[in-house]
């Protein structure tokens, strides 16, 4: 599960949210580049950005419902988590392993720049409120 930062407000709960996502999300494309000779391995990937957007709108709703049951209508139960999952559609090779090394490459380049420039937004977000924190004390 992944902690909030309600000193942050909105804004910095979101970012650390993501930040904590890309992490994830950079483990699971790094075991698909280990597993690349493992026969009928399926490579995995990591959704969140779906989820949060979806927890975002829901929050934004001055009163919302929340379900306690997966299968019940109308709510949420506030989970904006990553997921992962596995394709299974696609085959690269006769062994049933469908791990492209150019693709996940490129996949963990792309998770390594977004978890800088979250990380750049999270620190400007806590100097912020160092700012402010320090002219209301001086």
């Amino acid at each position: 599960m992944i902690m909030t930062l309600d000193l942050l407000g909105k804004n910095g709960n979101i970012l650390h949210r993501a930040l904590g996502a890309e992490s994830f999300r950079h483990q699971v494309r790094a075991q698909n580049l280990a597993n690349v000779a493992t026969p009928a391995y399926k490579r995995q990937d990591v959704e969140f950005e779906s989820y949060l957007a979806a927890e975002i709108e829901r929050k934004a709703t001055p009163v919302g419902l929340k379900t306690t049951h997966p299968r019940h209508i109308g709510g949420s139960n506030g989970s904006a988590n990553p997921r992962v999952f596995t394709d299974r559609v696609s085959a690269m090779r006769h062994d049933g392993n469908n791990v492209d090394v150019e693709r996940e490459m490129v996949a963990l380049t792309e998770t390594a720049i977004r978890y800088q420039t979250l990380a750049e937004q999270l620190t400007r977000e806590i100097r912020q409120l160092r700012t402010v924190i320090s002219e209301r004390v001086g």
